[in-house]
């Protein structure tokens, strides 16, 4: 690594000299995910760089990371979900916590909001409520039937399959 911020790795870089599988960013933060599932952290605390918070839920199991410009959310094999960073751009998932314990396949982000497409087809959001966190407005579209999700830097789309008995979806 090199630069500024996030370009000292110097405190993790014993777990970095192999078995990194990719390499994730927000604006000042790194994470990488290992190929046995573990997950190292390093830059700016606020944008993710510090994850002690949550360090015991990303020690395995972690198959994919995704990112806003602030924070990290770690899909586990499992279907659930672990997030850090910063709580306002998608660090603080406490509020979905609970539909975030299972079924999760997909993660998207905005620049700060995640969203997570479960297998039943429901779509779940959380963060900064102006790029997307909040899809109250919209929740009782969000329970079944969406099949995709697009992303811009400030709002999500989805995508969901047509209904066999109705043709104005």
């Amino acid at each position: 690594t090199w630069g500024a911020y996030a370009g000292d790795s110097s405190s993790v870089a014993t777990q970095l000299t192999g078995g990194v599988s990719q390499i994730f960013s927000t604006g000042f933060a790194f994470a990488a995910l290992r190929g046995d599932g573990s997950v190292v952290t390093w830059g700016l605390s606020e944008y993710g760089g510090n994850s002690s918070s949550v360090a015991s839920q990303l020690t395995g199991g972690v198959t994919q990371i995704f990112s806003t410009g602030f924070a990290f959310a770690a899909l586990k094999s499992d279907g659930s979900v672990v997030t850090w960073g910063s709580s306002w751009e998608g660090g603080d998932s406490s509020s979905v916590a609970s539909q975030l314990t299972s079924g999760v396949t997909q993660i998207f982000s905005t620049g700060s909001a995640f969203a997570a497409l479960k297998s039943d087809g429901s779509v779940v959001t959380w963060g900064d409520s102006g790029y997307g966190g909040n899809s109250s407005s919209v929740a009782s579209q969000l329970t079944s039937g969406v099949t995709q999700i697009f992303s811009t830097g400030s709002a999500f789309a989805a995508l969901k399959r047509k209904s066999v008995y109705r043709d104005w979806e």
